[in-house]
């Protein structure tokens, strides 16, 4: 575990990571579970303590001697359906970070009993979960990005127009509209960086559905060249010879969007109200960013002034003007400002220093609770 974990793991490993390593800094002691077959790596110089490395099978006996259990998960449903993990662990003091609410089943009893807190990446969904009505209470805390400054060291002069995505293909119209931008843009170098190509639409086990995707290039499952066929299939016309397909590049991700100006983002769900992580990634590493209007993550893109936002089914005319609008402001000076803007106020150190004040809020409750119990047995 290293410095390319940011780069080399899912979102959720990425964020637990983050939150880990920078809530030791923060002088916490923190135990971070692992899979079993995990290799413990780490350096030995930071200068703060590690998270101590445990395994499932270690779980109850450290849960009994912690003062709080933090779980990091996008959705609590998704997190014991697509990850086999147990969001409701018994805990008198249980906090779940970096969610997202889909307005899925929920197991109301044994969530409320010790959850003290959770966490939303925007306000919106904030709002969604207040009129939940859950009792427990909610808080902002966006997604956080690389903070480390080997980022910005990476962010290089671009001589020659580029575009990068990276990222799972998702959805069929994720690829399209990829396509679309690169046959409009025939002068851009067009790089798609891919763990798997699938369609959310399709049934899971079903071809092209989550667990049969239409390619899947973690290790060499399925060469790159097959790639060039997905496109024909789902689009109908050949690849644009303009676009690179790299698979997926582990640990590489910062230096592959320090060598690329523009961020392609058309990733947007209907009604979609969650944030994605790709566009705050982007913007970490000075890319300008090319989003859909409507994903809540481009106003990221307002804020920093860095990109132009779309609609969803853009024009020829409108995807040519955004990418040259991108070019025209794209600057390698502009570039550094806006990676060292998004590092200070979104990096992981940020994000913990925030994630730290609430696990102190709420087990200070958690300590009172409990007192207040103890001493209501005594007067009975």
């Amino acid at each position: 575990m290293d410095q390319t974990i940011y780069g080399g793991q899912y979102g959720n490993a990425t964020r637990a990571v983050g939150l880990a390593f920078n809530l030791c800094k923060l002088g916490h002691k923190v135990f971070l579970e692992v899979e079993d077959e995990f290799e413990d790596r780490t350096a030995s110089d930071h200068g703060f303590d590690f998270p101590q490395f445990i395994r499932a099978s270690e779980r109850s006996n450290i849960l009994s001697k912690t003062d709080r259990l933090l779980i990091s998960c996008t959705n609590i449903e998704s997190f014991k359906r697509l990850s086999n993990r147990e969001p409701y662990l018994e805990h008198p003091c249980r906090v779940i970070v970096s969610c997202f609410d889909l307005g899925q089943k929920i197991e109301w009893e044994r969530f409320a009993e010790s959850t003290k807190a959770i966490t939303f990446n925007n306000n919106q969904q904030k709002l969604r979960w207040d009129k939940r009505k859950s009792g427990v209470d909610a808080y902002v805390v966006p997604y956080g990005v690389n903070e480390h400054e080997y980022v910005d060291e990476a962010i290089v002069d671009v001589q020659r127009p580029s575009a990068l995505w990276i990222g799972e293909i998702r959805r069929n119209d994720m690829l399209e509209r990829i396509v679309k931008f690169a046959k409009a843009n025939p002068t851009a170098h067009v790089t798609i960086v891919a763990r798997k190509i699938y369609d959310c639409g399709i049934p899971d086990e079903k071809r092209g559905g989550r667990l049969a995707p239409f390619g899947d290039f973690r290790d060499g499952k399925d060469p790159l060249s097959k790639f060039d066929h997905i496109v024909k299939q789902i689009c109908r016309e050949p690849k644009p010879k303009n676009i690179e397909f790299l698979g997926p590049v582990e640990g590489e991700n910062h230096v592959i969007q320090g060598r690329n100006l523009v961020g392609l983002d058309f990733s947007r769900f209907p009604a979609q109200e969650h944030d994605n992580t790709k566009i705050l990634d982007y913007l970490r590493s000075g890319m300008c960013v090319i989003c859909d209007r409507g994903t809540p993550s481009c106003r990221f893109v307002e804020e920093t002034g860095h990109g132009v936002i779309v609609e969803p089914e853009f024009s020829e005319i409108e995807i040519q003007d955004a990418f040259a609008r991108c070019i025209e402001i794209g600057s390698l000076s502009r570039r550094m400002k806006v990676a060292r803007y998004v590092r200070e106020k979104y990096g992981w150190n940020s994000i913990a220093s925030q994630i730290s004040d609430i696990l102190q809020k709420v087990h200070s409750s958690t300590r009172l609770s409990i007192a207040d119990t103890f001493f209501k047995k005594l007067k009975r």
